[in-house]
């Protein structure tokens, strides 16, 4: 290779590096040229899918909280904090954003109020965005805007993290040319259809025509055709022709590739969000509930609970009540045995 061929493949492998470290950093397009954060990532239907039934899966199941005694669990009565979290949420709403941070973020925050025996009292979700870690005499350190937080009042939920890392890695950031590509398809699509010139046929002739024949043609044939399935008779040399769509189509295909792409990044089985060619895998409501739990929600499950459990004195713990995911077979069955 000549020195000047040298020159352009480094310059290239530097460019490449450029962009992937780019790509990094919030605000910045990856290689579908395409800004993914919050918002547009939310534009996606998948991605809004995903996200909140993870969120509404977990936020609809009951806390319980549990002590155990001599080889036994007893159930103790939820602290009021548990149940409402503070005077503007309830239960649903809070943990509904505390999961939506970490699937859209890669992390959520709570800010923990204590009265003066340091007890809980309230929980508060705060915005990733404004949280930020730093190390104090290797102490972990959480600033929000202008206000400085110890471990002692804030619980710090992770999606994914590196070996060694402080925080979560956001989905938006890891799956970011993904999610892209998404979002120029869903624009792409937008414009074919609603701005694209393509016509849905055309008359042709081998014959010349002035501009206003071809005008009279045109309104004449969308006035006798347009809604009706009457017989179209072409005289003069005129040939009808139909004008495909292919394009269309193919961008359409490959849409629903992404879906599964995106519901893939989520562990969102495909029926869930009615994605193309899916169906119920399972027999029943029960079957299908236990796998969604175990596969997809217990991971998110357990990271909230040992945040809470944390938050409870003792050998207390809390617990997610899953069993409302088989309610509504054992409610069926009951019916049946019924009639």
């Amino acid at each position: 290779m000549s020195i000047f061929g040298k020159k352009i493949e480094k310059r290239d492998a530097a460019l490449g590096n450029l962009q992937d470290l780019l790509a990094q950093r919030d605000g910045v397009p990856g290689w579908s040229a395409e800004t993914v954060n919050e918002s547009t990532a939310l534009s996606v239907s998948t991605v809004l899918s995903c996200v909140s039934i993870l969120a509404d899966s977990i936020a609809a199941l009951p806390i319980k909280v549990y002590r155990e005694f001599d080889d036994r669990n007893l159930t103790l009565k939820t602290p009021r904090f548990l149940k409402t979290p503070n005077l503007n949420q309830s239960r649903f709403e809070f943990i509904h954003q505390v999961v939506s941070s970490m699937a859209l973020h890669g992390n959520a925050y709570v800010l923990i109020d204590r009265d003066t025996a340091e007890r809980p009292i309230a929980m508060t979700t705060l915005h990733p965005d404004k949280v930020t870690i730093a190390m104090d005499r290797n102490r972990k350190i959480y600033k929000f805007y202008e206000r400085v937080y110890t471990k002692n009042n804030i619980l710090h939920f992770t999606w994914f993290t590196y070996p060694g890392s402080y925080l979560g890695v956001s989905p938006l950031k890891a799956q970011r040319n993904t999610i892209g590509v998404a979002l120029a398809m869903e624009r792409h699509i937008g414009q074919f259809y609603g701005q694209g010139a393509t016509p849905s046929s055309i008359l042709e002739t081998d014959q010349a025509m002035t501009k206003e024949q071809a005008e009279v043609l045109q309104s004449t044939w969308s006035n006798a055709h347009n809604r009706q399935r009457k017989p179209a008779v072409l005289t003069g040399g005129l040939k009808w022709k139909a004008i495909s769509d292919a394009a269309g189509e193919e961008l359409v295909k490959a849409r629903d590739q992404i879906v599964k792409e995106i519901a893939r990044v989520y562990r969102i089985p495909s029926y869930l969000i009615h994605a193309d060619g899916s169906s119920g895998l399972y027999s029943n409501v029960e079957s299908s509930g236990i796998q969604f739990v175990r596969h997809t929600l217990l991971p998110w499950l357990s990271r909230i609970e040992e945040g809470f459990s944390g938050l409870l004195p003792g050998n207390s713990y809390a617990r997610f009540d899953v069993s409302e995911y088989q309610r509504g077979d054992r409610s069926n069955t009951i019916r049946a045995a019924q009639t």
